[in-house]
């Protein structure tokens, strides 16, 4: 989840006046996991952050109506949307949306009556880069296991007002841990388990080792980003101190293998705090038989 870039500038420049005055590492390195951790939570109260997430409705082909009233299959509120604000249409093309008349809704925050919703024709997760906005609300075109879905976000969702705000363990250094990356040379697939029992295939970019306080720890790691590796993981405090469906983390991609796995900025996926997200579950190659008792505690 990425960070807005005034915000990072803002850290950034304050872990600089830190060291200028003389604070040691670990001081930098806690003021900077602390700043961290507040734009993770900032970012999910956002108007767009996982907090707003308000519906899940899969599309079956043909005809199904959006807006408040209570015949439409994708349910809208009152306060958002008129009873049938309008129609979106499955077929082998695609999906085409048709505004009701009157109703202002909005294509990518363009009035629009009328369009075809893009999205990857072949991925079976796949998100559209188009959005359609009416009132609070934000119908967004996905695929996920293979079905296409509408995920709403509203940003007047009441989780967003009522969150009471992520839990987190004290900063620990000992939880800084350097590893070693080696990249898959051949194409490498796992089989991805999501919370409601859907599965998926996903590309591995390779795995980490590394000596937990003195285990031998093996992760498979996704491909995030050019830039970064993402790895999912349970451990022994899975569902009793931490979420029981697992935990995230995202690290630096290396130039020369070498990794740094701060276990300090593991982060709950958003199953954690809204019904209506998907979240992967751990490939059991991936459940370590350590406690990591870093990075974020159950939601209360």
């Amino acid at each position: 989840m990425s960070m807005p870039d005034s915000l990072f500038l803002r850290i950034l420049l304050s872990v600089t006046v830190s060291m200028a005055f003389g604070m040691d590492e670990d001081s930098v390195w806690r003021k900077d996991t602390e700043a961290w951790r507040a734009a993770r939570e900032q970012k999910l109260r956002s108007p767009d952050g996982w907090l707003s997430v308000s519906g899940l409705f899969y599309l079956k082909s043909g005809e199904q109506t959006f807006g408040s009233g209570k015949s439409c299959q994708i349910l809208l509120t009152p306060a958002s949307s008129p009873e049938i604000a309008g129609t979106l249409i499955v077929s082998d093309l695609g999906v085409y949306f048709q505004a009701s008349k009157g109703v202002n809704l909005k294509w990518n925050d363009n009035p629009a009556t009328s369009g075809m919703l893009g999205i990857d024709p072949i991925q079976p997760e796949a998100d559209s880069p188009d959005r359609l906005t009416i009132g609070t609300t934000t119908l967004h075109l996905i695929r996920r296991s293979g079905r296409l879905a509408i995920r709403l976000k509203d940003s007047a969702n009441p989780l967003i007002t009522s969150f009471p705000g992520e839990r987190w363990y004290l900063p620990n250094p000992d939880f800084r841990i350097a590893g070693r990356f080696t990249p898959y040379t051949e194409e490498k697939k796992v089989l991805i388990e999501n919370i409601k029992g859907e599965t998926h295939e996903e590309k591995l970019a390779g795995y980490v080792e590394c000596q937990l306080h003195g285990a031998a720890i093996r992760l498979d790691v996704i491909a995030d980003t050019p830039e970064t590796l993402f790895l999912i993981f349970r451990d022994r405090t899975s569902g009793r101190d931490t979420y029981g469906a697992g935990r995230f983390l995202s690290v630096m991609r290396p130039a020369d293998g070498n990794v740094l796995l701060d276990f300090n900025r593991a982060y709950n996926p958003p199953c954690a705090y809204n019904p209506f997200t998907l979240c992967p579950i751990p490939p059991k190659q991936n459940h370590l038989d350590v406690a990591v008792t870093a990075g974020a505690l159950k939601p209360m």
